[in-house]
This record gives structure tokens, C-alpha cells and sequence, in this order.
């Protein structure tokens, strides 16, 4: 029965929902001339538009021709909102999905400095709302990190050979520990910038230690990653790290609050790890109650499908280079 759910899902999870990231910046200048400029990425250019809804005090009073450029269609146009401007309004998007990345929206006049990151659970802004847009901004970068981390099947299938490997609760504990820490140091060097490796290639060794651990899986004797778990967890931790720094750069990240985006992402991945294991290991738990054979059986059939599964993944992305 569980080999035959596993394998039933293995096609469905070799593929996932990909959207772009939307930019609205709204400025406002010193005669209250509303200035906005639109960024929509060129590979939404078949998606459905969204719908922005402006305040209806505001009234396009000039166009500018659409262009085309780095990666994206870009819109221009300016608005007028009365006299007050478009301080303390709101603006709201429909159209959006689920699955969409989402719009990172700006608004700046003077020295005051909004942003926040609308999507289809929050798809309001409010101009003005500083601290309402910092906790909005967190919110929903942890939202995306929990969200990319149970969608992104690849790194659930490492942490789930790492609960396999792990004899003890001593030794599970030290292994996520050191995967945690690992990948959060390369997350925030490869969103600096500091570490700059081809995406193609961060992926395709991801694949591949997916497939070294699900080969350990199957060997009987005590080798050196079984002895040290936690060192094999930390140096691949590396590489996954790397791979949460593409997602979360395609994402798009707010110049003036990075570091909050940044570690709201992190400690939304973290959240959403726990509770993958916490879900597993109570699966485990229920097939050790119900299979007397529970530790040969579930073993073989995880490393055979977890092994197809990365070999599959690596040779899908070899052959992206």
C-alpha cells in the first residue's frame, strides 16, 4: 500500500506552479503628482493580467510608451489624486492566484518610505501604514519560506533520508541542526552575493546528494555518514542553501528591509521544516505500530523511490547546462 501511494505521487512531484514577480513603485512628488511605474516579468507575458484598483480620487493624466527590457514590460503613467495626494488610501489586486509569486509594491514621498508584498491572502496596500507594511513584509516572507520549503520536494526528500539515516533522537536532532545552520549561512552568502555559483549546477548537486543519501539508505553497514551524521548534513546543507537563494532572489527581495525579508524567509523555511518532520515521524511511528517488518520494508521502498525520484532530477538538470 505505501509503495503503491509513493510511487502513484512520484510523477506529481517532479513539477511545481512557476509565476514571476510583479513591481509597482508609486512616487509621489512635491506637487502631488502621482508617478508610478509598473514592472511585469516577460515570462508571464501569456498569464491572465491582474487588476490594479487605484483610489478613485485618481485620474491618469499622462501615458508613456510601454517598453521592454531586462526580463521585464514595464508601464509608466502618472496619476493625480487631488491636492491630498494618495497619502492614507489603499490600493487592492485582483487576479491574483494562489500559486502566484505575488507584487512587490513601493511608494515613496520625501522622506516617508512604504513597501509591502501583495499577494492573493493579503492583496491590499496601505500607503502611509509603516509599521502595518513591516509586519505585512514579515508575514508574508514567512509564508513564502514555509510555502517554498513544503513545495519544494527536492530538499523535503533530503531531510527525509536524514530521518531515515538517523538511529536516535540524539543523533536526528544534531543532523537538522547542522542542515539548519549550514544552509542558513550559504542562504545569506548567495543572496549577498558573496558565493555566486551557476543555478544549473547548485541544482543538479542537490539532486545528487539526495541520491547519495538514499544510496547510504540501502547499505547494511555502519559507514562514515551513518557514523557522522551530522557532518555529511552540514556540507550538503551548503549546497541547499544555495538553492533557497536562487528561489528566494527570483522572488525578489525590498532594498530598504532585505535583512527582514531575508530572515523572515529563513524562519519561515525553518518552521516549515519542522513541521515536515514532525508529520513524518508520526507516519513512521504509525507504520511501526501497523508493520511488524516496519524497518526492512519502509526503508527499501523510500531509498528505491527517493533514489528514482533524484536520479531523475539530476538528469533533468545536467541536461539544462
Amino acid at each position: 500500500m505505501v509503495s503503491f501511494l509513493f510511487f502513484f505521487l512520484l510523477p506529481l512531484l517532479a513539477f511545481a506552479h512557476q509565476t514571476g514577480l510583479s513591481y509597482i513603485n508609486i512616487q509621489e512628488d512635491k506637487t502631488h503628482k502621482v508617478h508610478v511605474i509598473y514592472k511585469k516579468p516577460l515570462s508571464d507575458l501569456k498569464s491572465k493580467d491582474i487588476t490594479i484598483n487605484y483610489p478613485a480620487k485618481c485620474v491618469r493624466i499622462e501615458d508613456f510608451p510601454v517598453s521592454i527590457g531586462d526580463g521585464f514590460i514595464t508601464k509608466k503613467f502618472t496619476m493625480w489624486c487631488t491636492d491630498a495626494g494618495i497619502a492614507t488610501s489603499r490600493i487592492w489586486i485582483e487576479g491574483l492566484l494562489r500559486n502566484d509569486r505575488g507584487v512587490l509594491m513601493s511608494y515613496k514621498h520625501g522622506e516617508q518610505k512604504t513597501q509591502s508584498l501583495l499577494r492573493a491572502s493579503s492583496p491590499v496596500f496601505f500607503i502611509g501604514n509603516k509599521h502595518s507594511s513591516t509586519w505585512s513584509l514579515v508575514k508574508e516572507y514567512i509564508g513564502l519560506g514555509i510555502e517554498h520549503i513544503l513545495s519544494g520536494y527536492d530538499h523535503l526528500s533530503f531531510v527525509f533520508c536524514l530521518l531515515l539515516l538517523a538511529l536516535n533522537v540524539k543523533r536526528l536532532l544534531f543532523a537538522i541542526s547542522a542542515f539548519t545552520l549550514s544552509h542558513s549561512i550559504t542562504l545569506v552568502f548567495g543572496v549577498l552575493g558573496i558565493v555566486k555559483i551557476g543555478v544549473p549546477y547548485i541544482e543538479s548537486m542537490i539532486a545528487l546528494s539526495i541520491l547519495f543519501l538514499a544510496r547510504e539508505i540501502m547499505i547494511k553497514r555502519d559507514t562514515f555518514t551513518k557514523k557522522h551524521l551530522g557532518v555529511t548534513a552540514f556540507t550538503f546543507g551548503l549546497l541547499h542553501g544555495l538553492g533557497f537563494s536562487t528561489v528566494l532572489r527570483s522572488l525578489g527581495l525590498p532594498k530598504d528591509d532585505l535583512l527582514l525579508a531575508l530572515v523572515s524567509f529563513n524562519v519561515g523555511i525553518e518552521l516549515g521544516q519542522l513541521l515536515f518532520i514532525g508529520v513524518i515521524l508520526l507516519f513512521l511511528l504509525l507504520l511501526r505500530r501497523k508493520m511488524s517488518d516496519y524497518q526492512a520494508q519502509t526503508r527499501k521502498i523510500f531509498a528505491y523511490g527517493i533514489g528514482t525520484l533524484s536520479a531523475y532530477w539530476f538528469i533533468e538538470r545536467v541536461l539544462a547546462f
